[in-house]
């Protein structure tokens, strides 16, 4: 289905075709559509000869085209239409050569006095805010180039040359591809003419006089060519003849491998680029769309765009116009055309032209007074910062060493027994270690005297039993607890601490002194 919008407010919904949708509210839709334009990012515009009346060219099957004032002009030659004389046999005989060339001849002089519409400036809008991919008209006016797109055909010929010199030459270096023309003309121009027979193309303005007269003139390549091999005795080939560089019925272009080349690239995507995803909007205005190549290229285009929809099952109208067709009147015959255009708009094309120019205008203003904010922002934001004083190094410290620990302090580990011996509960005795035995550590600590009885008591046996462990010297000492019977104690003198040797035990061996300490306590 095609929804019908008309630039008339309160236009009729037309009878045919009969696959058109009335719009419920045509305001919205209509800016709805416009957004849609704004959205797009690589839009393809498929141009005809309704966006250049405005100029002063005439189009060509409208009732005042060119097609019927050529007719008019001429009542004495047997013309069925004006069209006789864009077919390919207007070559065969002299006299509608000589109509031809002079019908040109004031064809290129109302492009010349033509300026751009403001359709062809919204073009250069477009381009110049990075959404337009390609436009591709079927004018011969160059109007575009005046507008200020890159107008030509992208030279295939001479890119698949430069190709297979490279390969030849592996040492050179390859040459960066030239970019493809922003405007590329499918039905050839009024800029340049070409030889029949070299295909070698000069500007129009250099042979205008003899195509005023009537008379194509002939090529100066081939005269040149001729005249060398006349002096260097070869046979003569003969000398071709200039022709308009446009495109009849019924005939091949001469440049349709670069214009088919730059089609495909803008179907399928290229590598780099603006058009490395391909085309996501298609725009179709002011053609009739009558020529079967130019036929193809909207149906193909029509299917690639719709195909990057993002959400093809959303009811968003923005996502769902991806292709639209602007003109008068809708192509015949229609049935041809069901499923192609997702939206109709009724109206010239430069009405039209101006909507969309002024919502460009606007958001190109809101974009720009946007980055103006950002940077005052960041302006402000770095006036204001202070700036940071650098820490000052401080000099690197040399590592100090902990302080030893004193010789008094036994430390409590897996071999170890800390024993706190109280002068109060303990006699100062102390046995040598065994002769058959070295000592492997000596730990020294001191204990302060206690005081004595005036008899001091037998010392205990020396000889304790010895359990078998790992270590290879074993020190034994017994503490004689003070008695009952001993006389009142006299206050404590300090004097010199005899020194006691205290070596490694096992914790089995540690934990039974211990106990036969406590026994005799």
């Amino acid at each position: 289905m095609t929804l019908f919008l008309s630039l008339d407010v309160g236009a009729p919904l037309p009878v045919s075709p009969p696959f058109l949708v009335e719009p419920s509210a045509p305001s919205a839709q209509l800016a709805s559509t416009i957004k849609a334009i704004l959205k797009a990012r690589r839009i393809v515009v498929i141009t005809g000869a309704g966006i250049s009346v405005q100029a002063g060219i005439p189009d060509f099957r409208s009732p005042e085209g060119l097609f019927q004032s050529l007719k008019r002009d001429h009542p004495r030659d047997v013309l069925a239409s004006g069209k006789d004389l864009f077919d390919a046999s207007v070559f065969k005989s002299e006299h509608t050569t000589s109509m031809f060339c002079q019908m040109i001849t004031q064809l290129s002089e109302l492009s010349k006095a033509a300026q751009p519409t403001p359709f062809h400036r919204l073009l250069r809008s477009l381009d110049n805010s990075g959404k337009l991919l390609r436009v591709y008209t079927q004018n011969i006016d160059a109007l575009e180039s005046k507008a200020g797109l890159s107008f030509g055909v992208p030279g295939f010929e001479e890119r698949r040359a430069r190709t297979s010199l490279q390969h030849a030459e592996d040492s050179r270096l390859p040459t960066p591809p030239s970019e493809t023309p922003r405007c590329i003309p499918l039905h050839g121009t009024l800029q340049n003419v070409h030889c029949q027979i070299c295909n070698h193309s000069f500007p129009f303005d250099d042979h205008l006089p003899s195509f005023s007269a009537g008379l194509p003139p002939q090529c100066p390549e081939c005269t040149a060519v001729e005249r060398n091999r006349e002096l260097v005795g070869k046979r003569i080939r003969g000398v071709g003849k200039l022709r308009p560089s446009v495109v009849l019925y019924n005939e091949a272009h001469k440049d349709g491998e670069g214009v088919g080349e730059a089609v495909r690239k803008d179907l399928l995507g290229s590598s780099k680029g603006r058009g490395r995803s391909g085309a996501d909007l298609l725009l179709v205005v002011g053609t009739s769309l009558r020529v079967p190549g130019t036929k193809r290229m909207v149906r193909e285009f029509s299917k690639a765009t719709k195909s990057r929809k993002a959400n093809p099952d959303s009811p968003d109208e923005e996502s769902a116009c991806r292709a639209i067709y602007l003109n008068l009147d809708f192509p015949v015959p229609t049935r041809d055309w069901e499923g192609v255009f997702d939206t109709w708009i009724q109206g010239d094309a430069q009405e039209f032209a101006e909507l969309l120019q002024a919502d460009l205008d606007k958001e190109t203003r809101t974009k720009a007074a946007a980055r103006e904010r950002k940077r005052k922002r960041e302006e402000n934001h770095a006036n204001s910062e202070v700036p940071k004083t650098p820490k000052k190094k401080l000099p690197k410290q040399q590592p100090t060493t902990p302080p030893k620990r004193p010789k008094a302090t036994l430390a409590a580990t897996a071999k170890h027994v800390h024993l706190t011996l109280s002068p109060e509960s303990y006699s100062r005795t102390v046995f040598p270690p065994s002769p058959e035995y070295t000592p492997m550590k000596n730990n020294v600590i001191r204990i302060p005297p206690r005081m004595l009885s005036p008899s001091p008591s037998p010392p205990l046996s020396p000889s304790l039993p010895v359990t078998p462990s790992k270590t290879k010297v074993r020190s034994f000492f017994a503490l004689t607890p003070p008695t009952p019977e001993s006389p009142p104690r006299r206050p404590w003198t300090p004097s010199p601490s005899p020194l006691i040797n205290v070596v490694d035990v096992d914790e089995q061996d540690s934990d039974s002194s211990v106990s036969r300490l406590n026994a005799r306590t």
